[in-house]
């Protein structure tokens, strides 16, 4: 199982008119995954009345009955067993074989129409990516197989580096609808333009300064080294150095001139979860993560910033809300935020 995911972090901040657009470009450089079964996606969202997966995109010979049998069992859930559907999208860990180690999350009663609804897919195993977005809609990939499968350990944390970047990069199409400057014709979010050598030709709001220009160079330089050679002589490195988040703040996405000049626009682009009380923007975003089973690590991946720095506003949260452990801010944050 060796999937590129450079590539899939690309189609992920790729322009797309439509969400089933965008999520066929995100499932193209899956396809490795499957072993003749195809593979398919939908969007989660959480609103009042539990979560909802949207319609599901199919690619490849997936099995006839296995999308609309997920679309109803997800429905049943949603409708009869809200929180074990919850359970079930949990993002701890975010790319996981569901069949094998899903099962224990249906309830009993649930596990009859579950086999009703999904046996004529005549699948033993499926593999699962969640995006899961700190506040909002998330993607779910699912991938069918004949037969249980053991997913490398090493394919595994790389597609769950993958699975961060998409978070951010649905974040973006979810706030693709803001008004447009009128100089520039950039988007409000666009805070600086730079040229793949790191150049920088257009700065403004918080990316004026001179340690934030020269880290947005260093930024772009990192993702271009990121998408080059090194992609495919050591991938794992290629990961670390593209976060999904620069500095807290910056998504870095391509845009091509109609001349066919590239440039990368660093787009502001934090979670943005809110609450009451007087916590600092970073550690309500740690407490997002936390809160729905995130690692440290990979809490640092997703927000753009080092682990230590996770842990340091995770402490300073936790005495702010009067907490003694990271377990009971998960338990008070259950109800309050949407588990995705």
């Amino acid at each position: 199982m060796k999937v590129d995911c450079v590539r899939i972090i690309e189609a992920g901040y790729a322009a797309a008119a439509s969400d089933e657009e965008w999520m066929a470009g995100v499932l193209e450089p899956l396809e490795p995954l499957t072993r003749g079964m195809g593979l398919m996606s939908g969007i989660v969202d959480f609103d009042e009345g539990g979560p909802r997966v949207g319609n599901w995109l199919p690619r490849g010979a997936v099995p006839e009955g296995f999308a609309p049998g997920w679309q109803a069992l997800y429905a049943h859930l949603g409708q009869h067993f809200p929180d074990s559907l919850r359970n079930l999208l949990s993002p701890n860990p975010s790319v996981i074989c569901w069949a094998t180690e899903r099962a224990s999350c249906l309830p009993g009663a649930a596990l009859p129409v579950a086999r009703e609804l999904l046996g004529r897919a005549r699948f033993k195993d499926a593999l699962g990516l969640l995006a899961a977005e700190p506040s909002g809609p998330s993607l779910l990939v699912t991938v069918p197989y004949r037969e249980e499968v053991t997913v490398p350990p090493r394919t595994l944390h790389q597609l769950t580096r993958a699975t961060a970047h998409l978070c951010s990069a649905l974040r973006l199409r979810r706030r693709a609808l803001a008004p447009v400057d009128e100089v520039g014709g950039l988007a409000q979010d666009v805070e600086a333009v730079l040229d793949p050598s790191g150049r920088l030709h257009h700065a403004r709001h918080g990316a004026e300064g001179k340690a934030e220009r020269a880290s947005l160079s260093g930024i772009v330089r990192r993702i271009e080294r990121a998408r080059g050679r090194l992609r495919r002589t050591d991938p794992e490195e290629a990961l670390e150095i593209w976060l999904a988040l620069f500095d807290g703040r910056w998504s870095v996405v391509e845009r091509t001139e109609s001349d066919g000049r590239r440039f990368l626009l660093a787009r502001r682009n934090p979670p943005g979860d809110r609450d009451p009380i007087a916590l600092t923007q970073g550690e309500r975003d740690v407490l997002a993560c936390v809160a729905r089973g995130h690692s440290n690590k990979y809490t640092g991946y997703l927000l753009g910033v080092a682990t230590s720095t996770v842990a340091t506003r995770l402490e300073s949260a936790l005495r702010k809300l009067g907490l003694p452990a990271r377990r009971d801010a998960i338990e008070m944050l259950a109800g309050a935020v949407p588990a995705s």
